[in-house]
């Protein structure tokens, strides 16, 4: 009979976490969204002479994306090549030290650069 309380106890402490954890994520995705609806008001928008920003989307694993493309050059591969460590070390300092991203560190949520 303890047993099956136990385990009945157990079921049930464990149905409530995931419960959170799904309502914690759904909080987050819907967030993200928002953040991404909010920054696609003013897309497109030029940052350089070479890059325009088109868009930022949240895929359903709370990926947050953003769209670029280069511009007003024959070779734009070799343009990122040439500035990508520049546009890494960038990106990471904004994203570590921005008070408009810290939803993204205390969530958790990661720069993953390709």
């Amino acid at each position: 009979m303890r047993k099956s309380i136990l385990l009945f106890t157990l079921l049930i402490l464990a149905t409530f976490f995931f419960q959170c954890n799904r309502k914690a994520d759904g909080q987050l995705h819907e967030r993200l969204s928002q953040m991404a609806a909010e920054l696609n008001e003013s897309a497109p928008v030029m940052f350089d002479s070479y890059t325009r920003f088109e868009e930022a989307s949240v895929t359903d694993q709370n990926h947050f994306c953003y769209r670029y493309t280069v511009l007003n050059t024959d070779n734009p591969d070799s343009l990122l090549s040439e500035r990508l460590q520049t546009l890494t070390d960038n990106i990471r300092t904004m994203f570590a030290t921005n008070a408009e991203l810290a939803l993204f560190r205390e969530c958790g949520v990661g720069i993953y650069l390709q």
